[in-house]
């Protein structure tokens, strides 16, 4: 027999005797595991929670820190890794570019700087005697790169000694910068020795 549909029937006051047995047979069974269930000796007791001493708190609180720790180191680490793939492409394409921009020779260097050193010496009302200047060997030019904000404008620059004697005795030291890409020089800096005479 359908339990469903014999309460249906219970309920609505039409079940016959034989439903009306059956139900209340289903009902004193669902009482009866009712109050088996509440009886104090079958009901499942949580195990009891342990209280933490100072120790075990102060130890859970110290491997938390430390868990925090690590998680700021690894993720600066992170950052700096992937900051430097960054940097590193963007400067190793303009070091490219400032490679293919190299139109000036350290040869054609050495000479714009000799010439503009003597240049200079005039605009400064010194004439240069006839051996003229002492330029650095092409070892010994050092090499500047110049990184501009559009890459492909990029350029290296060469950092030439130049050392010039004038007639009235006195020693001019010039570092001259010169240009790779366009050629120009400007003087990146400039001593003169007074105790250079001779």
């Amino acid at each position: 027999m359908n339990y469903e549909e014999a309460f249906r029937h219970y309920r609505e006051g039409t079940a016959t005797e034989e439903e009306k047995a059956f139900v209340q047979e289903e009902i004193a069974k669902a009482k009866a595991l009712s109050s088996l269930m509440d009886d104090q000796g079958l009901a499942v007791k949580p195990a009891p929670i342990k209280e933490a001493d100072a120790k075990e708190v102060k130890d859970a609180k110290q491997h938390l820190v430390w868990k925090r720790v690590l998680a700021g180191l690894l993720a600066v680490i992170v950052l700096l890794v992937a900051l430097g793939a960054i940097l590193g492409g963007v400067f190793g394409s303009a070091a490219a570019y400032a490679n293919d921009n190299i139109a000036v020779s350290r040869a054609e260097a050495r000479d714009i700087a000799a010439e503009f050193a003597m240049e200079d010496a005039a605009r400064r009302g010194y004439t240069v005697d006839a051996n003229g200047c002492y330029v650095e060997s092409e070892r010994e030019i050092d090499e500047r790169f110049n990184f501009e904000g559009d890459l492909k404008s990029s350029y290296y620059s060469y950092k030439v000694d130049v050392t010039c004697y004038t007639t009235d005795g006195y020693e001019l030291e010039y570092e001259i910068e010169v240009n790779s890409h366009t050629g120009s020089a400007w003087v990146y800096e400039f001593e003169l020795d007074r105790e250079g005479r001779r």
